[in-house]
């Protein structure tokens, strides 16, 4: 029988920032604070920053083998898609997660992540979990801000960051959209090359809440 170590599956984390740096440090830590070691960490700014460059430095020198980082070397300015695109085409590890280095994520991700899969056999392509937003009226519903948000894989009720979906495919969909909702866009390619390799999708969820979308 392999080690339990052996038998995690690692998450790679690809965000993107551009200049909310209180909010960069509280979500790199995040995932410093993980109980399960097993994730790594990309964190692409939508164009140079010296700042950004020096907090991530320091953050890179804490966990060298776990964090990296990078600038653009111009601004996109459109909700962060292109860095998506960019980061996914050097996807590692087994699950890839998309997100904004503005959000935070429970100590207890990755390890309940982890755990989901394992009873499941290791046998799904995309976990999803619950999330709260800062603000009010996520997805148009009508709710006051830091409301539990029950996800759902469909439009309006799942955020890219409320989700892992194995390496092979997120990188096979990519991020080709470009909108404000875009999230719903990346969903649906997952599921249609899913579909078209005569598969069905196979999706865990976990009834607990992961992260703060801000």
């Amino acid at each position: 029988m392999e080690p339990e170590s052996e038998c995690l599956k690692l998450i790679h984390v690809i965000a993107v920032a551009y200049q909310r740096y209180g909010e960069l440090k509280i979500f790199v830590q995040s995932w410093i604070n993980q109980t399960q070691a097993n994730w790594k960490l990309t964190v692409i700014h939508d164009g140079y920053d010296e700042k950004f460059i020096k907090i991530m430095g320091d953050f890179r020198n804490i966990c060298p083998d776990k964090i990296d980082f990078k600038c653009t070397e111009t601004r996109y300015n459109d909700w962060g898609h292109s860095l998506r695109e960019i980061g996914l085409k050097e996807a590692e590890g087994d699950y890839v997660l998309l997100t904004n280095a503005d959000n935070y994520y429970i100590p207890k991700a990755v390890e309940l992540i982890n755990d989901s899969l394992r009873k499941a056999g290791n046998d799904a392509d995309v976990v999803i979990f619950n999330m709260i937003h800062s603000h009010s009226r996520p997805g148009g519903r009508n709710l006051p801000s830091y409301s539990f948000f029950d996800v759902i894989y469909k439009k309006r009720s799942i955020d890219m960051g409320a989700a892992v979906v194995s390496t092979e495919l997120a990188v096979a969909a990519g991020f080709k959209s470009r909108t404000h909702s875009a999230d719903g866009d990346y969903f649906r390619e997952v599921s249609r090359i899913k579909r078209d390799s005569g598969k069905e999708l196979r999706i865990i969820k976990i009834p607990s809440v992961l992260f703060v979308h801000n």
